[in-house]
């Protein structure tokens, strides 16, 4: 599952809106828009920050299976090149 998956995935799970995601965000001092969390969620823009991806975690890991840990695997998966990604793999 893809980073954009995941999320969308654990918005679905929680039963919240973006609109009320962004809020609780807000509330672990990380002000997000709805429109970014829409964007990344759909995969129109790339895996955001470390520091997004935690209050993300924060909030949804409170009513989904949502972990930061999830959060960030998916992103470095997409972000590291794949020949890196094999030289991990490989023990390299």
């Amino acid at each position: 599952m893809n980073y954009s998956e995941l999320l969308r995935s654990a918005v679905k799970e929680s039963g919240w809106s973006y609109s009320h995601i962004v809020e609780q965000c807000k509330v672990h001092n990380k002000a997000i828009s709805r429109s970014y969390l829409s964007k990344i969620s759909r995969g129109l823009m790339p895996p955001p920050s470390d520091e997004v991806n935690k209050a993300l975690a924060v909030v949804l890991s409170s009513v989904t299976s949502l972990t930061y840990e999830k959060l960030t695997l998916a992103k470095y998966k997409e972000i590291i090149p794949d020949e890196v990604l094999k030289a991990i793999a490989s023990g390299q």
